[in-house]
């Protein structure tokens, strides 16, 4: 009976180890994963700030290529005004008994 004793006490420190270094890799898994957990928030919120950044950056593009599609089209607009009052006025000068400009 007294080797067995020493042997069991043998045992139980080693099952008594073994429950230590599970509860220590247990521990620092839970550890890793609220890092994670907390990288993975800090990534999330970075991606909705650049997200709502390149949205905000596209409307003000959008805006200045509408303002700039509207200028051109303004400009071709009075072109075309001045385009059509010459051409009617060169229809009003070949028209039969219009005076001839020489």
């Amino acid at each position: 009976m007294r080797v067995s004793v020493p042997e069991e006490l043998k045992q139980a420190r080693r099952v008594i180890s073994e429950q230590e270094r599970l509860i220590g890799e247990a521990q620092t898994q839970v550890r890793q994963a609220m890092e994670e957990q907390g990288l993975l928030a800090a990534v999330e919120a970075e991606r909705a700030r650049l997200l709502e950044l390149a949205e905000r950056d596209a409307a003000s593009v959008r805006e200045g290529a509408d303002q700039y599609a509207r200028q051109v089209l303004e400009e071709l607009e009075q072109r075309l005004t001045r385009l059509t009052a010459s051409v009617q006025n060169g229809l009003r000068e070949l028209q039969p008994g219009a005076p001839q400009a020489h």
